[in-house]
Parts: structure tokens; C-alpha cells; sequence
């Protein structure tokens, strides 16, 4: 649109000084003329190139509403053609690529869905959740330390999804970073302070640590909300 107003206005422009002008001379009017016509011819281009970019998005719309409708219907292979046809059309449509995702996803096929995340990635690279699925995707196919540098991209992001810290807590185990698998374990129990399954993970971790004090403070929020929990007793019993 931008490039159309600049254009009208400067047409605009040789209109009035064409009007002003009191010269005879033939060969002004006539370049006057020609500059008319050919903004005039410019100005055309550019409405038909904008009504043709907004009948292929209406028609991509139309496209994608369809692939996401066979989605919901777990008729992947149709779904995947419909999003790949928008992909051929617009190289650059993140929805598809997300659709694309999650079908490789649900298929298990997990190296196409590392491909197609990492476009959206590439793309919107605000995207938290592409982030997210990018690790999940890496992680499944044993790329660990990917996996772990996708999901801290993801929680740096958006850090207010508990799950998200529990996934990147379980690709830094595979790397045998301790440490960061304690922290991330951490950050999920305090989005989720009464989810009793995050809580023994982050004592557990914190123990194999060898990180008593953060073992124990797991323990004491386990008691806190299970105070009849006998193995958490036992285990703090253990480590005073």
C-alpha cells in the first residue's frame, strides 16, 4: 500500500504542474503526457498484483481451514498434502509449517518434524511454543543437546509453563547436566507448588546431585501436602 500512495501522490503531482504550466513548448506537454500514462499504467499494476495477492490469501485460507479439519479428523496424509500445497504457494506460512509439525508429531516421524518446527523457528523466532516442539521433536531422535538449547530457548520465552520446565529437565538427565535438570525441576514445582509427581522429581534429581539441601526442601513440600507420606518422611529422616 505504501508503495501505491507514493505513487498516486506523485501522479497527483505532474496532473498539477501539467495544469500550472503555461509553456507551449510541444515536447514538455507531450513527456507530461507520457509520464501521466505510464504512472497511470503503474498505479494499475500495483492494484492488480494487490487484488491477486488477496485472492491467494483467501484461497490459502480456504486451504488451511480444510488441512486443519482433516487434522481434527486424524487423516493425516490428507492434511499433510492440503498444508504442503500451501507451503508450494506461500514458502513463508508459519501456519503450515505448524500444521505440517504436528502431524509429523502425532506420526511419530520425528525428523520431519524437527524440519518443520525449525522453519517456524527461523520464521517467528518469538514463537515459544515452536520452540517447545522443537525439543521435543530433537529429543526423540536422540539430538539431547539441541533438545536442551530448544526448550531454554522456549521457557526464556514464555517461563509460566510448568511442563515445558519438566521437558528440558529431561533432556539435560540425557546430557548428565545435573545440575540444570535440579534447576529446571525447581522452576517447574514453583509454577505447580502442590503437584506432588514434579515435586519427588526435583528431590529425586537433587539427591543423584548430591544436593542435599534442595533434596530436603522437595521432601518438606511433600509433607506439607501429604504429611501421612511415609517415604517422604523416611527420606528426610535420611538426609538430617
Amino acid at each position: 500500500m505504501t508503495s501505491l500512495v507514493v505513487i498516486v501522490l506523485f501522479g497527483l503531482f505532474i496532473i498539477f504542474i501539467a495544469a500550472k504550466t503555461k509553456t507551449t513548448d510541444t515536447e514538455i506537454i507531450v513527456g507530461q503526457k507520457r509520464d501521466i500514462k505510464e504512472i497511470g499504467e503503474r498505479i494499475q499494476n500495483v492494484l492488480d498484483t494487490e487484488k491477486t495477492e488477496k485472492k491467494l490469501e483467501r484461497k490459502l485460507k480456504n486451504v488451511a481451514v480444510e488441512a486443519s479439519k482433516l487434522y481434527k479428523d486424524h487423516r493425516f496424509k490428507q492434511s499433510e498434502k492440503k498444508f504442503l500445497s500451501i507451503i508450494k504457494e506461500d514458502h513463508k506460512n508459519v501456519k503450515a509449517y505448524h500444521g505440517l509439525g504436528l502431524i509429523y508429531l502425532e506420526q511419530k516421524e520425528y525428523s520431519g518434524a524437527s524440519q518443520a518446527f525449525e522453519k517456524i523457528c527461523e520464521l517467528s523466532p518469538t514463537n515459544d511454543a515452536a520452540f517447545n516442539n522443537l525439543g521435543l521433536a530433537y529429543f526423540n531422535i536422540g539430538k539431547y543437546e539441541e533438545a536442551v538449547k530448544a526448550y531454554e530457548r522456549s521457557v526464556a520465552l514464555n517461563n509460566k509453563v510448568a511442563h515445558r520446565f519438566i521437558n528440558l529437565a529431561l533432556a539435560a538427565e540425557k546430557t548428565g547436566n545435573l545440575k540444570k535438570q535440579v534447576e529446571a525441576l525447581g522452576k517447574a514445582a514453583d509454577l505447580d507448588p502442590k503437584n506432588i509427581e514434579y515435586l519427588e522429581r526435583w528431590g529425586d534429581a537433587a539427591q543423584k546431585a548430591e544436593d542435599k539441601g534442595t533434596a530436603k526442601k522437595a521432601l518438606q513440600k511433600i509433607i506439607e501436602i501429604e504429611p501421612a507420606n511415609l517415604e517422604a518422611q523416611r527420606s528426610l529422616a535420611r538426609l538430617q
